[in-house]
């Protein structure tokens, strides 16, 4: 996009995007007094709690957590994407409306809605809120999936199959490099909110599991600590930025699947 076309977008990435980042950042060199307010003068304390002995734990919980729910719905998404993308596009059509329905609803509709699912064995456990974050970006994952199996001509497979290949094989060998940027796609789309997720731990969690988003929200709004929230926010946005980029240089290589079936 170029020309004046790109304006829009442009101003709307550094309004909403740049300039809250950059305010967020600045707050995390900040000092604070004892009643919580922001003072004029520099300070990496901030930063020293953010990295802490504290904040690292709930860190590696949070983005273990977000790594094991991107694993389950990467698993969940395969077979699932495999099978409407041989579904007559009628029917494919219709089950790709069905999936997406819940993107459109309240998240916290649905939140409320697993609270009346949920054994109350599950609330107030890990356990729960990644069963929770599984089902709730298990869309993001299977669309992406579902759109690299359909560009794979099923007789690519076949063709494998016919010549001795086991189906693991065949998977291995055939649909998996084909589809690779789809998955990559949709790991992205999984792990990136998941790591950042507050909506869930909080409700699903009843204050029991302490991920980063909590952790950032607690701070801002209770304690009132903007420095140390501030670092952990930048924190977290450092860690997902590289999974991001590392995504983007992935999903460019590999074999692609053409609209007719053929691999480029």
């Amino acid at each position: 996009m170029k020309g004046p076309a790109a304006w829009p977008p442009l101003i709307y990435l550094v309004a909403f995007f740049l300039v809250p980042t950059c305010l967020v950042a600045s707050y995390s060199l900040r000092a604070r007094d004892f009643s919580g307010h922001i003072r004029a003068e520099a300070s990496v304390e901030g930063w020293r709690e953010a990295t802490g002995s504290y904040s690292m734990p709930i860190l590696g919980r949070s983005l273990a957590l977000a790594g094991a729910v991107t694993a389950a719905c990467l698993v969940l998404g395969y077979p699932c994407a495999m099978v409407l993308a041989r579904q007559p596009k009628g029917q494919r059509r219709a089950w790709v409306v069905l999936l997406s329905f819940p993107l459109v609803t309240s998240q916290l509709l649905r939140i409320f809605g697993w609270l009346n699912l949920l054994p109350l064995s599950l609330r107030g456990t890990t356990w729960g809120v990644g069963l929770v974050m599984a089902a709730a970006y298990l869309p993001f994952m299977l669309l992406p999936l579902l759109r690299a199996c359909e560009r794979v001509d099923p007789d690519v497979r076949l063709a494998a199959l016919d010549l001795g290949a086991t189906p693991w094989q065949a998977f291995h060998r055939v649909t998996w490099p084909l589809t690779r940027p789809g998955a990559i796609a949709g790991c992205s789309l999984v792990f990136i909110p998941a790591a950042g997720e507050y909506l869930i731990p909080h409700f699903i969690g009843e204050g029991k599991v302490t991920v980063l988003g909590t952790m950032i929200v607690e701070e801002f709004m209770e304690r009132r600590n903007w420095p140390f929230a501030s670092a952990a926010a930048m924190v977290l946005l450092i860690v997902i930025v590289v999974p991001a980029a590392v995504s983007i240089r992935l999903s460019g290589k590999g074999p692609r699947a053409r609209p007719g079936g053929a691999s480029e």
